[in-house]
């Protein structure tokens, strides 16, 4: 799976509606209209600006989708990477200790068979450990060599994923202010549309509508009391079908 990337041209859209949210408040401050059309023009507002404000949640899913997956990935990859730094660690306690076993072994046969002698079972005897030894060594260079590979292997694959988990600490960052901004735009939708969906004027739409399903009780429940998407959602649901019903 690819890292996703929140490219420019995502950035320029997500900035353009957000742009057109704060130019739709102004417009709707300073509108000047008949009591009539006003509440109609409040109506379109709501209705255009809760479109925006589903479209941007509704990009950015996917996106916080595969964020979500990614940063299971690399909390997985960061475990493994853990226990195989740990695992190596230990291999390498244990070569040093027999290593330095072995150094001290090296020691004991030099003190013990220096100078001449004409002992030849001594001698056969120094010949034979000498040997085994010499084995030793050659043993332990081979391990020696098996395990510098492995923390080469080891410090390159670290290296990488550190890249990796940066790279994504960055792009959830960015996800995350990208999501509070819209969370943030969705609560402040959601109050004034809650405020006018308890309107004297909304009822009239309503009424004339022909109090549309999406209008119900039970959809009028949720949007006083869900979660904020949902209650975005099924407000913006009601609005426009008033609004398709009242033309």
């Amino acid at each position: 799976m690819h890292p996703l990337r929140i490219g420019a041209s995502s950035e320029v859209i997500l900035s353009a509606v957000r742009g057109r949210l704060s130019g739709m408040a102004v417009a709707f401050l300073v509108a000047v209209a008949p009591a009539a059309q006003a509440d109609r023009l409040a109506l379109d507002a709501l209705v255009q600006e809760g479109d925006l404000i589903l479209e941007e949640a509704a990009a950015l899913a996917p996106a916080s989708k595969l964020l979500t997956e990614e940063g299971l990935e690399v909390a997985a990859a960061d475990k493994s990477l853990r226990e195989q730094v740990q695992s190596l660690n230990r291999d390498i306690t244990q070569f040093n200790a027999a290593m330095a076993e072995h150094n001290e072994s090296v020691q004991t046969l030099r003190a013990h068979c220096a100078g001449d002698t004409v002992d030849n079972a001594s001698v056969e005897a120094c010949n034979v450990r000498l040997t085994q030894l010499h084995d030793q060594a050659g043993m332990l260079d081979d391990e020696r060599l098996q395990i510098r590979a492995r923390q080469e292997d080891l410090n390159a694959r670290v290296q990488k994923h550190n890249e990796r988990a940066r790279g994504y600490a960055s792009r959830r960052q960015a996800q995350d202010r990208s999501e509070k901004l819209n969370q943030g735009d969705a609560e402040d939708w959601l109050t004034r549309a809650r405020q006018f969906l308890i309107s004297q004027d909304f009822a009239a739409w309503l009424s004339q509508a022909g109090n549309p399903a999406p209008c119900g009780a039970e959809q009028m429940k949720e949007i006083a009391g869900s979660a904020v998407q949902t209650a975005v959602e099924r407000a913006e649901a009601c609005l426009k079908a008033v609004k398709a019903g009242s033309r």
